[in-house]
């Protein structure tokens, strides 16, 4: 266990309250407890969570959840991103071996929002500007061959050197080999981390160097997102990161004959802390 607010690991114990465990961090000489910072503190009715969680991973719309659960659908949309929120603790520190990476794009939605400084959409309707613009949302997907997978929202329209390098940065020092598509920003930030680099233009057939080198495994797992994401018709931007936490932790279920991966994801004690900066980055939007 460590401190939820600076994370030292020189903490002692302070004492129980209504049977929780309390805690005094050395370092920083806060308080905490057994439940701050998981997802589930400040949540009442956690008898109902087990449920809920197995809705979750099922696939259930925030609709079915609310009604099998007998919890009020605002409580349902509200659990879905306190949980999906603390599936962010699995997300892939480092990368080894051989990785592929790539981008692909979502549009931009502002769905839900009631206030809206445009003329409003209809749902599946084409962005007003041709090609990849800033009506659309890139996300970076990368894996390795040992089964490390990862997707982040990068940015809006194209992807830069400068969004690679905060995503990717330190996460590639054990990578002897990056494979991506032409683009000359995948090129740029190989050079600059002096990594081997492998591009592949399929508009001109070119699948594989050598029989070993490819990016088969992240376009594979691009089409296996985008079915996931048809689901759910449309998903706002602003929760985009979310629903990617959500499809990874569904492939490392898939993946996976213990559950202790789930587990580890929904310990997170940094889970509330998370779901707070969210809400906080928001209301700064709107």
């Amino acid at each position: 266990m460590n401190c939820p607010h600076c994370s030292s690991k020189v903490i002692r114990a302070n004492g129980t309250l209504k049977g929780v465990q309390h805690y005094v961090c050395n370092g920083c000489s806060k308080n905490f407890s057994d439940t701050t910072g998981k997802f589930w503190y400040n949540i009442k009715k956690k008898d109902k969570l087990n449920r809920y969680l197995y809705c979750l991973l099922s696939g259930y719309s925030i609709r079915k959840s609310a009604k099998e659960t007998e919890i009020s659908i605002q409580t349902s949309f509200d659990w879905r991103h306190k949980l999906l929120t603390s599936f962010s603790s699995v997300s892939v520190e480092e990368f080894q071996g051989i990785v592929e990476s790539d981008d692909l794009f979502f549009a931009y939605s502002e769905k839900g929002n009631r206030h809206l400084d445009r003329k409003p959409k209809k749902r599946g309707e084409k962005a007003s500007k041709v090609g990849i613009s800033d009506e659309k949302v890139a996300v970076v997907a990368t894996c390795d061959r040992s089964g490390n997978k990862d997707f982040k929202v990068a940015t809006t329209g194209r992807i830069s050197k400068k969004g690679l390098d905060r995503i990717l940065k330190g996460k590639l020092d054990k990578v002897d080999v990056l494979c991506s598509d032409s683009h000359r920003s995948y090129g740029a930030f190989a050079k600059a981390n002096t990594i081997v680099h492998k591009k592949f233009n399929a508009s001109k057939g070119q699948r594989a160097v050598d029989k070993v080198y490819h990016v088969q495994n992240v376009n594979n797992m691009d089409m296996r997102l985008r079915k996931f994401m048809d689901s759910f018709n449309g998903v706002a931007t602003k929760y985009l990161q979310n629903y990617l936490n959500w499809f990874l932790v569904l492939e490392k279920i898939k993946n996976s004959t213990s559950k202790m991966m789930t587990v580890t994801a929904i310990a997170s004690n940094s889970a509330w802390f998370e779901y707070k900066k969210q809400l906080f980055n928001m209301l700064i939007r709107t």
